[in-house]
């Protein structure tokens, strides 16, 4: 799973690229004879919308969590067998 960066240098280089992607798409747009504000808008939620669906909202349980309960768990039964 990718692993984001959760940090201020973290935001900082998220907040750069969806500036650059935003940018980039506002030019584009302009070069296209297309409205730039609604590409730029549209280049910047869209990273944000996929990151809240690829993230903790998405259902699934973390694989290092799981990975803790199911360590705890088993430690737990190893216990009760001795």
């Amino acid at each position: 799973m990718l692993e984001l960066d959760f940090t201020p240098s973290g935001y900082v280089y998220m907040a750069l690229i969806w500036a650059c992607a935003g940018i980039g798409a506002a030019v584009l747009a302009r070069r296209q004879g297309r409205n730039p504000l609604l590409w730029c808008a549209v280049c910047l939620i869209a990273p944000i919308a996929l990151f809240y669906l690829a993230g903790e909202h998405s259902g699934r349980e973390d694989a290092r969590t799981k990975a803790r309960r199911e360590q705890a768990q088993a430690s737990a039964d190893g216990k009760g067998i001795e």
